[in-house]
Parts: structure tokens; sequence; C-alpha cells
């Protein structure tokens, strides 16, 4: 980039693969000893928002399950590479102990020396095979398995399963990710494609660059517009997503019918899906039913929202078989949630009329919402990000908004019902820790000792506190990692201009100035403070 001190929260397709972008982080060892592709075109170590196990325990009590306390659990990550998702959940919950298993060695030891220069004492990161796990590990209150069972082979995805029954704590859960049979069909020739068309003995920088010379040759000849959408997508995407998806050896699209068979095989049940949903689950005639007699017909339900919906990746909530039943989310557990919101809106909210208008969020994905109640209600939370509102809060104060705006009229159940389906949109998201944090620079502006050491260490992506990926430029990390407290923000200013003139980029102090104040409050947004 060509200018200083850029920020932002990298892109994501809404509903798309992209979206929920599996990492297959841990799996080149498990599939095939010899394969070097993750090397040659390695995934970004990156946090993942819907694995925080806050959020994990919000799904969990919507769908009337009690979750252990994800601020003083146990907590596993499976092929959790260098550890860019699990180290930060570890530094934001002290009293977590958590464990990553990782079989590549160069990545296993690269977390293993940033979490001894962080100074954490509760995390560590194993150089295992999830298959052949260290003995006395013990259980866990939640495991992590982000981009793993579709993309290995079948006894590795038994092993999976294995694990989660194994070390699940009595009420513990467990995310696990998965390509979804009924929207990766229409998908298969163009990966069919992929294969055929390039050389598999290729390495893997070659092999993708192949890949784009197939992809523009399909542009030309075929005329299917979802495949089309597919391949202009592809063009632009990273290329470990292209090459670790479209060219890998295993993709293995599964059903939800297969998926409850297999977690039934091996003492496990669904509890519920992390990620979005673009339809709510309402099982007719079921007043009275207690949440075991509903199980056969929700899964039909869920079987037939992903065939409607078409639908590509799943984020399930499982648990063990003897652990209490879950039943599909409910409005009027949003009682015990807090909730936090990155939205704007690029136009004046109309909180008077049932005029439908636009929140985006960082990622670009699109919210229309109508009720001016849900709109007062977004801009509280945008206002308080990265700070989450519990209901009962976030419901007076929105009545309150309204009320000194001039509008009286205030229905709860209907807003309640608002809130509810944007939140399975992941337009709000709920979580159980409502979090505390700086919420402006202050006179000696400092950041938090993770964020400065992501930072300054090349490879390491800087974290947001509700755990989304703040990609900056060499500006951005330079002027982060230098936040010790030590200086005000004129003698930073001061202290930039002097590094980006050594580094070929000569600007005036005002200028400086004026680009580290705005980037300081960028970090305050981000939860980068103390």
């Amino acid at each position: 980039r060509r200018h200083a001190f850029g920020v932002r929260c990298p892109a994501t397709r809404s509903g798309g693969a992209c979206a929920g972008m599996p990492s297959h982080r841990a799996l080149r060892a498990m599939t095939a000893p010899a394969d070097t592709s993750y090397d040659e075109l390695p995934y970004d170590s990156l946090p993942l928002p819907e694995t925080q196990t806050d959020v994990i325990a919000a799904v969990a009590r919507l769908h009337g399950f009690d979750p252990p306390d994800p601020t003083r659990a146990r907590i596993i990550e499976l092929g959790c590479a260098q550890g860019g998702n699990l180290i930060p959940l570890a530094w934001r919950w002290p009293e977590s102990e958590c464990v990553g298993v990782e079989l590549s060695r160069v990545q296993a030891t690269a977390g293993t020396d940033f979490v001894r220069r962080l100074g954490l004492s509760n995390v560590r990161i194993v150089h295992a095979d999830l298959a052949a796990l260290p003995a006395g590990l013990g259980e866990f209150d939640y495991i992590l398995a982000h981009g793993v069972l579709s993309w290995v082979p079948p006894a590795v995805q038994q092993a999976l399963f294995d694990v989660c029954r194994r070390h699940l704590s009595p009420n513990g859960l467990a995310y696990v990710s998965f390509n979804v049979a009924a929207g990766w069909q229409r998908l298969q020739p163009l990966r069919a494609a992929l294969l055929e068309r390039t050389a598999a003995e290729l390495p893997a920088p070659e092999r993708y660059r192949q890949a784009l010379r197939v992809l523009a040759d399909l542009e030309t000849d075929w005329r299917d517009p979802l495949l089309l959408k597919e391949i202009a997508y592809l063009k632009t995407a990273a290329p470990a997503y292209l090459f670790h998806e479209y060219l890998a050896d295993v993709n293995a699209p599964m059903d939800f019918a297969g998926f409850a068979a297999a977690l039934d095989a091996h003492g496990l049940r669904y509890v519920g899906e992390a990620g979005p949903r673009r339809a709510r689950v309402e099982l007719e005639d079921a007043w009275g039913l207690i949440p075991e007699s509903m199980a056969g017909r929700w899964a039909d339900a869920e079987i037939a929202l992903d065939d409607a919906f078409a639908a590509r990746f799943r984020r399930a909530v499982i648990a063990r078989a003897d652990a209490p039943c879950a039943q599909p989310p409910r409005a009027d557990a949003l009682d015990g949630l807090a909730f936090h919101a990155d939205l704007r809106c690029d136009e004046e909210v109309d909180l008077d009329d049932e005029l439908e208008q636009t929140f985006v969020n960082p990622a670009g994905n699109r919210f229309p919402v109508t009720a001016p109640a849900l709109k007062a209600a977004l801009m509280l939370l945008s206002m308080r990000y990265p700070a989450a509102l519990d209901y009962a809060s976030l419901r007076d104060a929105t009545r309150a908004l309204l009320a000194e705006h001039g509008t009286a009229r205030f229905d709860e159940p209907a807003f309640r019902e608002a809130l509810f389906d944007l939140a399975m949109l992941h337009g709000v998201a709920p979580t159980v820790w409502p979090g505390s944090f700086a919420d402006e620079p202050g006179a000696l502006p400092q950041a938090h000792d993770l964020a400065r050491a992501q930072a300054r260490s090349a490879g390491w992506v800087v974290s947001g506190a509700r755990h989304v990926a703040v990609d900056l430029d060499f500006a951005g990390r330079l002027l982060l990692g230098a936040r010790d407290g030590s200086r005000d923000i004129d003698a930073l200013a001061a202290w930039m201009q002097e590094r980006l003139a050594e580094n070929g980029l000569a600007l005036p102090l005002d200028q400086v100035a004026e680009l580290t104040r705005q980037q300081l409050w960028l970090y305050a947004r981000q939860g980068l403070l103390v």
C-alpha cells in the first residue's frame, strides 16, 4: 500500500465459503506426510470470530443448553497452526487453560516461541496428531476443530469424533466446521475441471498459477451464473483458499443427515449452529414437547434448510449424547445474553418511520433493517463497540433513545423477535462476556501486550478484542508496536515521522500527527488499548 496508517478488517462474503474459510492448518501430515503444499501456500493463522468460546456458549444458551463458563474453561484447538486463533483466547481469559494441537513442527515451534515471548502461562502448543493425542490431556470444556472434518480421510474424521467424545467434559461443547453437500453439489464441476486441468506434481504456487489460467478459460466457455460468480471470486481470493479448497486431494462435503448419524455413532449430539442462519427453525405443534422428542423433527428441518438455501458451510456446535438435550433456538433466551455490533449506516438513521435502511459491518455484509427500535439498538451497540450490552440494558436504552427522539411507541415482543433474527444472521453477535475496554487513547496511549507483540512479529495477525483479524499496513503495525505508554500523541507523531522518513516516506509533521490521532482511535475501536 502507498498510504500510511492503513487498517481494516478483512472482507468476507456473506454466507459464502470465504465467510467461514476453512483453515486446513494442520492437515498436511495427517493426509499425506510428504505434502509440502501447506508450507508453500499456507493459510494465515487468524482469529476466527465464531470459534470464540463466549460466542459458542451464547449459541448453546439460545438452544436451551447450559454451557461451561468460557472465561474459566479448559480449551483445546485441533489443528491450531501457530496459535493465531487460540493464543488470543488464552490472553483474554487468564483463568482458562488452553492447549493447541498442531502436526507441523515448524508451526508448533513458532507458536511456542510466541507464547514464551508473550509470557503466557495458561497456553501451550503441542506437536501431535489428533489421531494419537498425548496421554493425560484430560477433559476439555471447549474443543475447536475449524477446517478439519471435510478435508481429511474417513479414518481421520472418525478420530476427530472420537476425540470429541473422549475429551469433552460432561457439559462441554465442541465446534466442528465442515463443507455441506447441498451447496457444493453445483460447484463440483468446477473442482473437477481444476483437478483435471492442472498438474498435481507441480509445486503449489505454480499449480495455483496454472489454475488461474484454467479459470480464465472456463470463464469464457461456461454459462452457469453460479459457477461464473464463483470463478470471479476465486480469481481474487487468497491463493491458499483456491488451492486448498479446489485442488486439495480431499474435500468431502457431507449432508446434515450424515453428520448427525456420525455424531450418534460416536455418542455425540447436535446443539446448534455457530454460523449465520438465513432462516429460523420453528417446529409446528411442538408446544409441550421435551427436547428429546423434538430431535428427529429438528434434524429434518436442518436438512430442509440446507437444501432450500444451498448451504455450503456449517459451523456446528456439538455435545456428548449424555448431556442435556438442546432444542431449536428461542427468542426468549435472549434475556441471559449480551450483544455487540460493529455496524455503520451511510445515511441518517430514521427513527420515526418503518423505512428500510441498510447497516453494514466491516466485512461488507449488509443487513436491511426496518423497525425504528432495532435501528436505535444498532446505533447504541455500534457506539459501545467492542463492549457489549446485556439484553435488559439494551432494551431499556433503546426505549429511552426512542423517547428522547420523540418516538414513544416501543413494542418489546416485536423488538425481541427482530433482535433475535438479526442475531441469527450475525448482524449482532451474542456473547456471555460483555467485556470492558478502554474507549479512548488517553494522554499516554498504550496498547496491550498481545497487540504490541503481534504488531512486532512478522507473520502474526493483530487480533481485535472481538476476535477479528485487524489488517494493518507497515506504518500501522509500527505505531501499534511502539505504543508502550511512554509517549504522548505529539511525541508519537514525531517518532513516527522519523521512522517513516527512514523507510522512504517523508511527510509533514502536521499530517503525520493527524494520521497518528486517527490511527489511535481506530486502535481504540478494536479494543487494543489499556
